[in-house]
């Protein structure tokens, strides 16, 4: 069983995501926010939407753990969902809204979740069992790692524009 110290710093991680992503792209041109290296590579946009759009999945998965352990997590084609979606195209502002709206609305759930809730299961159809802590702690860290694209893009970017 999960200690309070660890379900605690695993919600503060991942209620800190919308505070780090809005950080990391406040003040950037359209410019900026769309360009891209190349084909195959993700603007920063693209990114955003990306991200937005995990923590929906993400936010269903949770409650699905919670309510109905041993329930059925759906993977998806995180390439064919940006090009049939359009990510271009979508809303930059509204994205970053969803995000931090699903975030928050989850983290309310987490923080009602009882101990033992952090060890259910679900079973995902491509990586097979996941439990609560792990869902949680992979989508916390999802943030961090797009946070790191990000930075990459913007000095790509810069390099382009010299």
């Amino acid at each position: 069983m999960l200690s309070s110290e660890r379900i605690t710093a695993l919600i503060r991680a991942y209620a800190d995501g919308p505070r780090l992503l809005e950080s990391a792209v406040t003040g950037l041109s359209a410019e900026e926010l769309s360009f891209s290296p190349g084909t195959g590579h993700w603007s920063i946009h693209e990114n955003v939407v990306h991200v937005a759009d995990c923590d929906l999945v993400a936010a269903v998965r949770i409650r699905f753990v919670l309510t109905e352990p041993g329930a059925t997590l759906v993977g998806f084609d995180q390439e064919r969902w940006a090009r049939v979606l359009e990510y271009p195209s979508l809303s930059f502002a509204l994205a970053l809204a969803v995000f931090r709206t699903a975030r928050e609305s989850t983290v309310e759930v987490l923080r009602r979740a009882p101990v033992d809730a952090w060890s259910r299961t679900g079973a995902n159809t491509e990586s097979g069992p996941q439990t609560l802590e792990w869902i949680v702690e992979h989508f916390a860290d999802h943030v961090p790692y797009h946070l790191r694209t990000i930075a990459k893009r913007r000095g790509q970017y810069a390099a382009a524009r010299r």
